[in-house]
């Protein structure tokens, strides 16, 4: 079976086809989500925030709430409407935050209030959890 996968960050975009090796493109992907902040801080002409530059101008405290700014600044920032847990865990690494000892609890405890939901370990933010990220804990200067 021949697959087609494409990547696109910023100008910079990456198409393959072929076989894929599962392993090598979670890798590949790991890696990429490490360095996503970064590579997206040296697009030039962007005012793309940075998940550190999010996290500092919020009033998030918690890991939970952590994890809610993180999981707008995917969706916002970066053009991702889904994510993993270790997608949390790898921006939270990559902008120098503490990391919790179980991110699945955490984001259990966000489901259970409605504000994040999730489908084939598949996270994604609910309309009440955009909200509150929005309006409670980002600057109003952040949200658009």
């Amino acid at each position: 079976m021949t697959n087609e996968i494409e990547i696109r960050i910023g100008p910079v975009e990456l198409t393959c086809r072929g076989e894929v090796d599962e392993d090598q493109l979670e890798s590949v992907l790991r890696s990429l989500r490490r360095q996503l902040p970064e590579l997206m801080a040296r697009n030039p002409g962007t005012e793309t925030p940075t998940a550190r530059d999010l996290l500092a101008r919020s009033s998030a405290k918690t890991h939970g709430d952590k994890a809610g700014v993180i999981a707008y600044w995917l969706e916002a920032h970066c053009g991702r409407s889904e994510w993993r847990s270790g997608d949390i865990v790898d921006a939270l690494a990559a902008a120098g935050e503490e990391l919790p000892k179980n991110i699945t609890d955490t984001l259990n405890q966000k489901r259970d209030k409605e504000l994040f939901e999730v489908h084939d370990r598949r996270w994604r933010l609910t309309d009440e959890g955009r909200g509150w990220v929005k309006y409670a804990l980002l600057d109003k200067a952040d949200i658009e």
